[in-house]
């Protein structure tokens, strides 16, 4: 039996559930699923027990040891944060021939000196003492799974564990077989987390003025906000400048039902500005976009321009008239459909799930 355990994730979390456990079921490989969040969703079936706890981090654990210890089946144990490491000493020095698995979502560090509010020396120190922290559990790790190749340049380049990038690529059956999305009432999505380092206020203000131009346009922010001060904020800025017929928010939605929503979309915003966090880490939107037959504006940054270049209307980071003229750029140049065919084409022969499912599988051979 393979256990996955996450401590800050939805329980259907795409990387997690919709790529990489729904992979091992499909290959008849039991799967013990334990999961820390406020949802109610179970997702046991045949082959997946499903336990969530909401709880403190610290009876998660209590918790989990406890399920695991008991479990004489289990032959992996895959983790997906980084305070989940503790759970992965204690079992391999539990039992020693368990196999080991640290899934890393993000480049952690970037993640921190991003989001800190700490001045700088006090942040550096404790960024310094976590890296301690998680070099001494990594001695416990078989296998580290990185979402982004960029990650493994920095943070893991000099590490001894055995490494695979497996990047968060949408499966072939979500690829849009529209061939022609537009029409002449634009509906623009940006999905997922809505913060401040991620461009929401550049988005509204650009709005603005496409609006001034095209005034049946339409914006969709669906994700939630990790900031109860900048939700406040974002939508004081839609009411200021009078865009509530034009701008909805929608509260995060299972991640099956984000399809739904981007197949009746016509273009894809992702209005990130420039900082440690974004210049390192691809965002899953991107893909999701592609596959979905969206026209994609982008701030032009290196983790994107890893993958496309010719592909997308790119803006220039911080800059809402930048994004202003990229929006209007996409719905009014003819080319754009080429660019939609392209990217159809990419995520059909490289950028998609099946293309690198077994890179994930291949670890439990």
């Amino acid at each position: 039996m393979i256990c996955i355990v996450s401590s800050s994730h939805f329980p259907d979390d795409e990387r997690i559930y919709q790529r990489q456990i729904k992979s091992l079921v499909r290959n008849n490989r039991k799967v013990l699923y334990l999961t820390r969040s406020k949802s109610t969703i179970n997702l046991s079936t045949k082959l997946i027990l499903h336990k969530n706890f909401n709880v403190s981090l610290s009876i998660f654990l209590s918790k989990v040891k406890k399920i695991i210890k008991i479990n004489k089946s289990l032959e992996y144990l895959q983790v997906h944060e980084t305070n989940l490491l503790p759970l992965i000493k204690f079992m391999k020095r539990y039992e020693k021939s368990l196999n080991t698995i640290y899934d890393v979502h993000e480049d952690m560090e970037s993640l921190y000196r991003t989001f800190s509010k700490r001045n700088f020396l006090i942040k550096e120190v404790a960024i310094f003492f976590r890296k301690v922290r998680e070099d001494h559990y990594l001695k416990y790790v078989d296998s580290i799974i990185l979402a982004n190749p960029t990650i493994d340049k920095d943070a893991y380049k000099n590490k001894r564990n055995e490494k695979v990038v497996i990047e968060n690529f949408p499966g072939k059956k979500f690829i849009s077989t529209a061939s022609n999305k537009f029409n002449t009432d634009p509906m623009i999505i940006y999905h997922g987390h809505l913060a401040p380092e991620r461009g929401k206020t550049d988005l509204i203000l650009a709005m603005k003025e496409v609006i001034e131009k095209v005034p049946q346009a339409k914006l969709t922010l669906l994700g939630s906000f990790r900031i109860a001060e900048y939700k406040k904020e974002v939508k004081s800025l839609i009411s200021i400048h009078s865009l509530e017929k034009n701008i909805i928010i929608k509260k995060q939605i299972p991640h099956e039902e984000v399809w739904k929503v981007l197949s009746s979309s016509s273009i894809g915003v992702i209005p990130f500005r420039e900082n440690l966090l974004t210049i390192k880490n691809t965002p899953t939107k991107l893909f999701e976009m592609m596959a979905s037959g969206l026209a994609i504006v982008a701030t032009d940054l290196p983790p994107i321009r890893n993958f496309i270049e010719d592909t997308v209307f790119w803006a220039k980071p911080s800059s809402p008239r930048s994004l202003a003229l990229n929006i209007l750029e996409s719905i009014n140049n003819e080319d754009a459909n080429s660019k939609i065919k392209k990217n159809l084409k990419m995520i059909n022969k490289k950028y998609n799930w099946e293309k690198i499912e077994n890179r994930y599988l291949s670890i439990f051979s």
